[in-house]
Formats: C-alpha cells, structure tokens, sequence
C-alpha cells in the first residue's frame, strides 16, 4: 500500500512539473519559409487560391480524397479531406489564407503571401503555418517537433510552386 501511494504521489508530482515547465513554452507557433522566383504575384497566387490546383504543387495533397463542399467565382474554396476541412478564409492581391480544422481543435492557418520588390524583376513567396495551443503539455511539447515536421514539406511545396510559377 505505502508503495501504490508513493508512485501515486510520485506521478501526480511529475506531471505538476512537467505542466509548469510546458508553461514556458509559447502558445502561438509559427512557422514559416520563403522563396524567391520570377514570376508574378497574381500568376503565384493564382496556383494558391483555388485548393483543386493543389495537387499540383502541395505535398501530398494529391493522394487524398478531397470532397469539394465550396466554391466561389469557379475556384474550389472549401474542401473536406479525412478528418480536416480546408477552406480559403482570405484572398487578396498579396496574400491568400486558408484554415485547416480538425475535430474540437484549434484551427491551424496556413497563409502565403507575396512581397513584391520594386528594383528588381522577382517577389518574394512566404508560406506560414500558425498554431495556437492549448494548455496541454502533450500539446506545447508536440510542438517543439513543428519545424522539423512542416518544414520540409513547406520548403518542397514552395519549390513545386516555384517551378509551375515560372513556366
């Protein structure tokens, strides 16, 4: 019995210290990657704001059985994938953003956004992935793992994108 309750206290006392220290790690996430190309902004973002061309450029975005639940001015803008809805929430002339829901949580927004510079002949693409945690330990030390999670995929998406863009 004294051995349950000290592996009882033993555990609640870990998991105490394992929230507290979760505490320090922030609740918004972002991650982001950039690409330069020639191309233009409208031309880029033309791939983008229509979620049935992302087969073409997202990482594996063309293996998944997307049910089209939305469309505007002939784009598709809201699709539902297994256990995720996508819908494009923002599109304007330099940005384009999009919401992945899954379930009961946070939604995660994923945007791109083009910076044009006026010396030179080539913009800029950033793609970000926003995250907002809860509490949860599990949650804040999951995150950690992000960058290395989403990077890569982020960098070939942006690098596919970049090749259809300066077709």
């Amino acid at each position: 019995m004294k051995i349950l309750r000290f592996l009882v206290i033993n555990i609640i006392f870990l998991f105490i210290i394992v929230t507290i220290i979760s505490l320090f790690i922030p609740s918004h996430v972002r991650i982001s990657r950039a690409v330069n190309m020639s191309a233009s902004a409208s031309g880029v973002l033309q791939e983008v704001d229509d979620i049935a061309k992302w087969k073409y450029w997202y990482p594996g975005f063309d293996t998944l059985k997307a049910e089209p639940r939305q469309t505007k001015d002939d784009k598709l803008i809201s699709v539902k994938i297994p256990g995720t809805i996508v819908t494009i929430t923002g599109d304007t002339k330099d940005e384009v953003v999009a919401e992945f829901k899954s379930g009961n949580k946070n939604p995660v927004i994923s945007g791109w956004k083009t910076v044009v510079y006026s010396h030179t002949d080539s913009l800029t693409l950033q793609w970000y992935l926003d995250f907002r945690l809860r509490w949860y330990p599990w949650e804040k030390f999951t995150s950690l793992l992000y960058e290395k999670t989403y990077g890569v995929q982020m960098e070939a998406g942006l690098n596919n994108l970049k090749k259809i863009a300066e077709r």
